[in-house]
């Protein structure tokens, strides 16, 4: 399977809280041609199609240009293909923001071929999203996710933030209600985390605002979780619910720690091989991304980015952490191992000690148990580390 990650970096506004990369300048005018020109070399190095799943994130990708995105979806079609089976339809997915989705946007994504969409509401209430640094408004929010569900997509996501600064229960209570009456297929439910070198890690450490008190963080998840069952939808990772049959193929390849794609700034992918796993990546800089693409001289992604590769027993240490996340199909290292002729009894010695600790469910594959999902960090460092 092919997946393919296309970074398109450019945002009106920078949010506070986001570490993706991301720039308020200008879109260069040959941005589309670097990035068909780095699809191209991406295709040298990982032939593997077709391709499966294609998303498209950011950076704010609802503020592409449509011959841009025409160009993507054309150049990843010529290099790659797609499936043949109309049963079996690439998923191709792009994230939006609320105040950039009209009918008229909705209808031409469709016509090029995008067939799902993520739309960052992150919350329903006006304070939060001023706090989140979000240019629309819980009106927006709402006005497009129903303009969604009216357009005929196959299925569509809404995200919502948990855990902000100072949010009681209440603020909570009252996103989850507006959530159900919209009831979208698939909802990722996230708790805040401050992340280094971000606007938010800058203020609190100044001492602007605290926060959120870890035990009623705790609270909180479980209650979206709760709320999640309840509302019908399907806990199949950490913070990820779907209704059945609207999971994120794209996102599942990541948490199985396959090969994939990752082209524009910042983005990595990496391939299996024999040996283990390669990994390259872009610098976090457009005009170094540009440079690194259009040097002839050196070797694919040879300068400035990501470079890393892993041993066989590394990267099935690495597929077990990622994949622990995986609340449906989990992980089967014993399995795993042996189709690797590999012995890694420590790995299956912290799985008992985790299965002990009653974070681990008795039986196979290995999934995380409902108190796990609280120490689900915890067990993925014992896992890596075991």
């Amino acid at each position: 399977m092919t997946a393919v990650y296309i970074h398109y970096p450019y945002c009106e506004t920078l949010c506070p809280y986001c570490d993706f990369f991301s720039s308020t300048r200008p879109e260069r005018t040959d941005f589309f041609r670097i990035l068909q020109d780095d699809l191209t070399r991406w295709h040298q190095w990982l032939d593997e199609g077709p391709v499966q799943t294609l998303y498209f994130g950011g950076g704010t990708p609802s503020r592409m240009p449509m011959d841009g995105l025409k160009s993507v979806l054309e150049t990843v079609g010529n290099l790659w293909g797609w499936p043949s089976s109309s049963s079996e339809n690439a998923e191709i997915t792009l994230e939006a923001n609320p105040g950039d989705v009209t009918s008229e946007k909705l209808d031409s994504w469709r016509q090029l071929g995008v067939n799902r969409l993520s739309l960052g509401t992150q919350s329903f209430r006006d304070p939060e999203l001023s706090l989140l640094g979000r240019r629309h408004n819980a009106d927006q929010a709402r006005v497009a996710a129903n303009l969604i569900d009216q357009a005929g997509f196959s299925s569509y996501s809404l995200d919502l933030i948990f855990g902000l600064p100072g949010q009681s229960e209440d603020d909570l209570e009252e996103s989850l209600d507006i959530l159900a009456s919209l009831k979208p297929p698939h909802l990722s439910l996230y708790g805040l985390t401050i992340e280094p070198k971000t606007a938010f890690s800058t203020a609190l450490h100044r001492g602007e605002f605290e926060e959120l008190d870890r035990s009623l963080w705790l609270k909180m998840y479980q209650r979206v979780c709760q709320w999640a069952e309840v509302q019908g939808y399907h806990h199949y990772e950490i913070s990820n619910f779907a209704r059945s049959g609207h999971e994120s193929r794209h996102n599942r390849g990541y948490w199985r720690n396959q090969s994939w794609v990752g082209a524009g700034p910042a983005a990595h992918g990496q391939r299996l091989t024999d040996r283990g796993l390669e990994r390259r990546g872009h610098p976090r800089s457009v005009r170094a991304w540009a440079e690194s693409v259009r040097s002839e001289s050196s070797s694919f992604l040879a300068g400035g980015g990501l470079r890393e590769e892993l041993t066989l027993r590394d990267w099935f240490r690495e597929r077990c952490m990622i994949g622990i996340r995986d609340l449906q199909w989990g992980i089967d290292p014993e399995r795993w191992a042996a189709e690797l002729g590999l012995d890694d009894q420590p790995i299956l010695d912290v799985i008992d000690q985790a299965r002990a600790c009653g974070w681990v469910e008795s039986d196979d594959p290995c999934r995380l148990s409902s108190s796990g999902l609280l120490q689900s960090d915890r067990v993925a460092g014992m896992i890596l580390n075991a």
